[in-house]
């Protein structure tokens, strides 16, 4: 089989691009676009290291190393525990897609797609590829044009309760808040501290003190605001309660709390529009 180096390099700074959204979504974390951009072409380069027909155990050390320095262009320097985890999701999301590419080269019996070294490959020309996602994307912009809800906020009253403990927030409802949890895949409602005071948990509340000396049932979550990125407090009440047009509706959520989060507005809390549906 022939490997272009064209198509290799385009196809890989397309899967770099996913590869690094789909690391962004999972830790709730904003890309910069000149960032994303730079990693993708880097990613796409990197992927010449499929010809050197290194061994197994070297090229995975190879891509590895190589991960890390795209995750570094496309994140920055961060704290080592953050950039690990940020390697690491980019590795699995790779391995998938490499994964993906085997099997289907395996079970169809064809040469039109495979894994080359651990880096995918599709044998079609680079101008195809260039023109078929171009005409995807004009599609997809038309039907996203189309089927989008309306962007205006919704005010929302919602009721946390947590140990008999009873709340009642104004919330707004935007499309714009993909805060989840990693690990259990819930929704996570953005809180201000002082309006969520009375159902806080106290080790919630020691660590919005500074304390992380009791981090029991404490979720971390990865986010970024106009100020920055920082690490939102969350955890799960007893029940959280939301007043929608449609009626009332109990909602599987956790609650989170930062320091400064929806500190200059009039609202209390930050709901994702999906989850009164």
């Amino acid at each position: 089989m022939i490997v272009y180096i064209d198509v290799l390099i385009v196809i890989n700074i397309y899967i770099t691009y996913f590869t690094l959204r789909a690391a962004a979504g999972m830790l709730h974390t904003r890309l910069r676009t000149g960032r994303l951009a730079a990693a993708s072409v880097s990613g796409g380069f990197t992927a010449l290291a499929a010809l050197a027909g290194l061994p197994i155990l070297l090229s995975l050390l190879l891509k590895s190393a190589l991960t890390v320095l795209i995750v570094l262009i496309a994140f920055g320097i961060g704290k080592p525990a953050e950039t690990l985890l940020r390697s690491f999701l980019c590795i699995a999301v790779s391995m998938l897609i490499c994964g993906a590419a085997a099997l289907i080269h395996e079970f169809a019996q064809t040469d039109f797609v495979f894994s080359a070294n651990g880096y995918p490959y599709l044998d079609i020309s680079a101008l195809v590829l260039v023109i078929s996602s171009a005409v995807i994307y004009g599609v997809l912009s038309l039907w996203r044009r189309f089927t989008d809800s309306p962007s205006d906020s919704v005010r929302i009253p919602l009721t946390v309760t947590l140990h008999g403990i009873t709340v009642t927030l104004s919330a707004i409802a935007d499309s714009g808040n993909f805060l989840r949890d990693f690990l259990t895949g819930r929704p996570v409602i953005l809180c201000r501290a002082d309006a969520a005071q009375p159902v806080l948990p106290p080790n919630v509340r020691a660590y919005l003190s500074g304390s992380t000396d009791d981090l029991t049932g404490i979720r971390l979550i990865p986010m970024t605001t106009a100020a920055g990125q920082s690490l939102a407090a969350a955890f799960r009440p007893d029940s959280i309660t939301a007043e929608t047009p449609y009626g009332r509706k109990r909602l599987d959520a956790l609650i989170a709390v930062s320091d400064g989060a929806l500190e200059n507005e009039d609202f209390d809390a930050l709901i994702n529009t999906k989850l009164l549906k």
